[in-house]
């Protein structure tokens, strides 16, 4: 059977294409992979991993990494208390089905089901452990006021110094890609269905780490990666003498689309004429 049976246009990305994409995108803005407080994102010797970039992005004056606040110590407000982090992604690939790049471990039940994909991500972080001398700077017995005056004093947060632990995850994912009207909006919405955290005890540690993880990933797929299916839509005039629309090719007749499968994603197209 042809590709073009059911639709008068067909296209298809290769997983190859799709992980060469995501490798040139970390190294081109790396700031949207690696996380730091500023003393971290300042020192490239209490970074977790090397973070490759291309020159552009600091001949440009580009970050590799975005500032973020520290830590905060729970308890701990007069003063209020920080501590330096850092938080890397530094590896991302995909796997389209039917799943023969990234290995699945047994609690995600492999092998990889029909029409789906799977992610392998590596997190690398850690967070500064302060010395006693450095804890020693916090004033015993808090600042809430000013001994003179009812009215509190803002007082500055102290963020300790010290040594920082890195440490390695991979995380692995399975998830597809799904038509869904938002609104009145048909549209393209990628979603992580299951999650491994891969060596990591007790399981409630690992559930809860599944839990932020993947939470994470499927609300930035639904703020940054929600495609609307018209944006997907193409007119243009043929020779002056008609309007050539194309659009996606509904189901049925064709009953993925798009289709996750061969190690592509492949997509059909039908065209109109008026």
């Amino acid at each position: 059977m042809a590709f073009t049976d059911h639709c008068d246009l067909y296209g298809a990305v290769r997983e190859a294409g799709v992980n060469r994409v995501i490798s040139h995108i970390m190294t081109q803005r790396p700031s949207l992979f690696n996380y730091a407080t500023t003393a971290v994102a300042h020192d490239a010797e209490l970074w977790c991993q090397p973070v490759p970039h291309t020159p552009d992005v600091t001949n440009h004056g580009n970050p590799l990494f975005t500032i973020v606040n520290p830590l905060p110590v729970l308890g701990a407000d007069a003063p209020p208390v920080g501590l330096n982090f850092c938080a890397q992604l530094t590896k991302a690939e995909i796997d389209f089905s039917p799943g023969n790049t990234i290995p699945l471990p047994q609690a995600l039940n492999p092998p990889l089901a029909d029409q789906h994909f799977s992610l392998l991500l590596r997190l690398c972080g850690g967070i500064e452990c302060p010395t006693q001398d450095a804890i020693n700077q916090v004033p015993p017995g808090g600042q809430l006021s000013d001994q003179r005056s009812s009215t509190a004093v803002p007082v500055k947060e102290i963020v300790l110094q010290g040594r920082l632990d890195c440490f390695c995850l991979d995380v692995i994912a399975i998830g597809h890609i799904q038509r869904q009207m938002l609104g009145a909006v048909p549209s393209l919405l990628a979603q992580v269905d299951e999650m491994d955290v891969v060596g990591v005890e007790p399981v409630g540690l690992e559930e809860n780490m599944v839990c932020y993880l993947k939470t994470t990933v499927n609300v930035v797929l639904r703020e940054k990666l929600t495609i609307a299916i018209e944006k997907l839509m193409l007119s243009f005039s043929l020779f002056g003498l008609s309007t050539v629309t194309l659009a996606t090719t509904p189901n049925p007749p064709i009953p993925n689309n798009p289709a996750v499968e061969d190690d592509q994603v492949k997509a059909f197209m039908t065209m109109t004429s008026v």
